[in-house]
């Protein structure tokens, strides 16, 4: 009768373990889907971030474009100069 009372109670023990460790699975999983969410909606953000941060850079272009002809036709060496002086600037800044 001792045996049947401890392996009885092992089984008991056992069938414990293994809701447990189903419990803990089905937390898991929950959380992985919560995060699988978050991330989804990161990216989502992110995406649309990085497609206002391109169009905001193409607008700078186009102005810098269209204020750099103007420039170049009303003012040719004016530009020129600018042109130098930014190279020689660039330039030091390279080898420091």
């Amino acid at each position: 009768m001792a045996r049947s009372e401890s392996s009885s109670g092992g089984r008991g023990s056992g069938d414990e373990l293994v809701d447990r460790i189903t419990d803990v699975g089905v937390r898991a999983a929950d959380t992985m889907g919560r995060m699988a969410g978050h991330v989804e909606e990161t990216r989502d953000e992110l995406m649309a971030q990085g497609a206002e941060l391109s169009a905001s850079v193409q607008k700078v272009g186009k102005n810098f474009s269209k204020a750099l002809d103007k420039s170049v036709s009303e003012q040719p060496m004016t530009t020129l100069g600018l042109a130098i002086a930014t190279g020689f600037v660039l330039g030091a800044l390279w080898k420091a």
